[in-house]
């Protein structure tokens, strides 16, 4: 059963890398020897879907049926690839802006995949009051992970690799910001597509609780 042993490896390569990101190891990416860009991807990959898990709530109030729901948490594992992809032209673009050159971009997406790693407690976010606050100390997770597996990537020092990690990552947030509040909504279009309801999302749950009671 050969298939079963290379699943096995994988499967143990996948899970030490991920440990060795959630240490902020630069040396996270040697455990993902082997198996070239697989781990990297499933790393991001398992942290979308995480991510999503945590927001099952979200699914629940929208009533979306298991098959859409499944479909949704499936979409959202690619879509942190699709993430890393874009964090990953940013750092390229940046580092080239600052240091004057850049590793070829097919270098630094492994390094930003991996970075992923702290989004594998993403399902935390699913705990009521203190989801919020989880969610912001992996947002900074993920930057401390990135910038130590950048830094021999980029072959520069931590200083330099911190302010490239940085400002590739606040570009990120900015342009999810505009995708999510832009006149064409693309989050909220993209989410009645995979779940066939209407997007109501953790924030408007929270706004809703926090809201006063009007009188009788």
């Amino acid at each position: 059963m050969i298939w079963w042993d290379v699943a096995a490896d994988y499967l143990v390569a996948l899970f030490r890398t991920a440990r060795q990101a959630l240490g902020a190891n630069p040396d996270a990416l040697q455990q993902a020897a082997g198996f070239g860009w697989a781990v990297p991807i499933g790393i991001a990959i398992v942290a979308g879907a995480s991510m999503m898990t945590g927001q099952s709530l979200v699914l629940a109030i929208n009533r979306v049926p298991r098959r859409r729901g499944v479909l949704t948490v499936a979409a959202a594992g690619l879509g942190s690839v699709a993430v890393a992809g874009l964090e990953a032209v940013l750092v390229w673009g940046l580092a080239r802006l600052i240091v004057g050159e850049s590793r070829p971009i097919t270098e630094l997406l492994p390094a930003v995949l991996v970075g992923f790693a702290p989004y594998w407690l993403g399902f935390l976010v699913l705990l009521p009051y203190t989801g919020p606050g989880i969610a912001r100390v992996l947002q900074i997770w993920h930057v401390i992970a990135l910038w130590m597996l950048l830094t021999p990537v980029l072959g520069t020092d931590r200083g330099t690799a911190l302010l490239v990690t940085a400002g590739a990552w606040l570009a990120t947030v900015a342009v999810d910001f505009v995708a999510e509040h832009s006149p064409l909504r693309l989050r909220e279009r993209l989410f009645r597509l995979l779940t066939g309801s209407k997007a109501t999302t953790s924030r408007d749950l929270m706004a809703a609780a926090s809201a006063p009671v009007l009188p009788q």
